[in-house]
């Protein structure tokens, strides 16, 4: 997730565009509906004082056992991306992706790339902890925003601690929730 840190800037090609994915529509409506939101948000009308809905799009509150869920994925895909598990990170993204970060944006090969040499390193995920998560629901589309600190140890023994602003975008599939877009500042 952490792309500049390992020096690496990917850039998508053609081959590997997100138009080329399955299901692809769902997910670039979903990333570009949530770009706008991230992007435009500040310039935004104030929010209506009672949920609305519009083109069958509906905020929902969000219960506990939902919040688990989405906190889980959260929480699942950042592990895996440290330890560089492939296996998890296939069911736990979408063949869809877009992740970024100031300057640089990545797809999902780009995206398994760092992860796989994040696990190579030999660095290991010692603590990661998100504090101020919001979660907006909007039916089977989660907007989650959350400050994160994670503290990386390297095979010497030294740690590294890590701090930024997460804005995550989940959708549920087949039951499950799946991660098609993330921003980390």
């Amino acid at each position: 997730m952490r792309g500049l840190e390992l020096g690496q800037q990917y850039r998508m090609t053609h081959e590997t565009s997100l138009l080329s994915c399955r299901g692809t529509l769902r997910h670039v409506r979903c990333a570009a509906f949530v770009a706008a939101l991230l992007l435009c948000g500040p310039f935004a009308v104030p929010a209506q004082t009672t949920p609305r809905t519009t083109a069958g799009l509906s905020r929902q509150v969000i219960d506990t056992r939902t919040r688990a869920e989405l906190e889980s994925a959260r929480e699942a895909v950042w592990r895996a991306w440290f330890a560089g598990d492939s296996a998890s990170l296939e069911r736990l993204i979408p063949a869809a992706l877009a992740a970024g970060e100031p300057w640089m944006w990545e797809d999902r090969t780009a995206t398994f790339q760092g992860a796989r040499h994040s696990g190579a390193s030999g660095r290991r995920l010692v603590d990661i902890h998100f504090d101020s998560t919001t979660i907006t629901l909007y039916d089977d589309l989660a907007l989650m925003h959350a400050r994160f600190t994670y503290v990386l140890e390297t095979p010497d023994g030294k740690r590294t601690t890590s701090t930024g602003i997460a804005s995550e975008v989940f959708v549920r599939e087949d039951g499950r929730w799946v991660n098609p877009f993330w921003y980390l500042k």
